[in-house]
């Protein structure tokens, strides 16, 4: 029940979170590219669950889904930091709040059509540039790559090279025919460092 052209797009726009270098991260997928997403997120979520891995459907947007992909045990270790818990306190959650609690809350305020500013939270942004954005209107950033950049511009590029590396190393296994889940394997219980 594998399908390569699902396991591409987590692959490609997921490979950091994939190898564990990031916590989390966010994809827009066509429904009428893949009409049978639920069966696939369904089948997916069993494969993945060794790995910690969660693949979560978070708003229908049109002919689009948002799918939000992460590694569960690292996003709420992350949520739970007392800067990052401040800024979703001043959006009405909870520091007791478990982890499904948290995403369901996020799900309904995207599902009212909202792009909340504390998804950067979720996506596991440094707290500089999620106060940053809120701060500036998403204008006047450093540097911008995978999020806009408020705080250390150089130390953000690092990063966002590291994942540029992951999402080649993940992409260059995926050609020569490995499954997304034997690549998996190679990265449990480790940090992918390039």
């Amino acid at each position: 029940m594998a399908d390569v052209k699902f396991e591409n797009i987590l692959a490609y726009y997921c490979s950091p979170v994939l190898t564990g270098a990031k916590v989390s991260n966010l994809v827009s997928i066509s429904k009428k590219e893949l009409p049978d997403y639920r069966r696939l997120v369904q089948y997916y979520n069993k494969r993945f669950e060794k790995y910690d891995i969660k693949i979560n459907p978070i708003c229908e947007c049109g002919q689009r889904i948002l799918v939000f992909v992460y590694k569960q045990s690292q996003l709420y270790q992350y949520l739970r930091m007392s800067d990052v818990n401040t800024i979703l306190e001043d959006y009405g959650y909870s520091s007791s709040w478990s982890l499904n609690k948290y995403i369901a809350t996020l799900k309904t305020r995207m599902s009212r059509g909202d792009f909340p500013h504390e998804i950067g939270a979720f996506l596991g942004y440094p707290v500089s540039d999620i106060l940053g954005f809120i701060e500036n209107n998403g204008k006047n950033y450093k540097y911008s790559g995978y999020w806009k950049v408020y705080g250390d511009a150089e130390e953000a590029k690092a990063l966002f090279e590291k994942y540029d590396r992951s999402r080649c190393m993940m992409m260059e296994k995926m050609s020569c025919g490995e499954c997304l889940e034997n690549i998996l394997g190679q990265f449990k219980n480790q940090l992918y460092i390039a």
